[in-house]
């Protein structure tokens, strides 16, 4: 049996099959036994980190061109979530009580790919956010979704910055495997949606 072999092999192993195959597809080996379900998560993460680096863009409705910190995304495999981190010297950006309907977008480039190439995940209406502590506010989607936006001292809560976004791994892998085409995709999932000249 496979699993019988040596862990550096099994590991070999599996970091082929992830480079040949699709997230969603891998995320179906945990299943096969215990050690792979250690395994797994771990190389998925470095997958994941290997693509969000080359080339592609985080982008959300309201905020483009992030500046996301040189600590890569974390991950963590109780929730299934995947929460980046921002520089809070950020510009900041008005905020008020309209609703927005948040899009978390990833955007791919290259001189092969058409131009505002961008794929997201629609969260839901985005309000005006909750107290967390003296300097930090949050906004829950649901209890996996969630953004946190950061106020600098003696600013008003109407002007904030972002500070993490934290998003559901499903979500994040379904995007990245889409954006492995040079072309859209004629039939998304649910809750996901191309980039519209709307959204520049």
């Amino acid at each position: 049996m496979i699993q019988n072999l040596p862990n550096e092999l099994q590991i070999g192993i599996l970091n082929y099959v992830i480079t040949e195959s699709n997230f969603q597809y891998f995320c179906t080996l945990r299943t096969v036994c215990k050690k792979w379900n250690a395994f797994v998560p771990l190389l998925m993460h470095n997958a994941v980190i290997s693509e969000l680096n080359s080339g592609l863009k985080l982008a959300f409705t309201y905020w483009s061109d992030l500046k996301i910190k040189k600590l890569s995304p974390t991950y963590n495999d109780y929730t299934k979530t995947f929460t980046f981190q921002f520089d809070n010297n950020h510009i900041s950006r008005p905020f008020s009580d309209n609703k927005i309907n948040f899009v978390a977008f990833i955007q791919k480039s290259g001189k092969d790919v058409p131009f505002m190439f961008k794929l997201g995940a629609v969260l839901g209406v985005l309000t005006f956010p909750k107290f967390l502590n003296d300097d930090i506010y949050k906004h829950e989607f649901d209890h996996r979704n969630e953004i946190c936006f950061f106020v600098d001292k003696g600013e008003s809560i109407s002007h904030v910055k972002l500070h993490s976004f934290t998003i559901e791994a499903w979500k994040l892998y379904y995007i990245l495997d889409c954006l492995k085409f040079d072309t859209k995709i004629s039939y998304l999932k649910k809750g996901f949606r191309y980039a519209t000249w709307a959204d520049l």
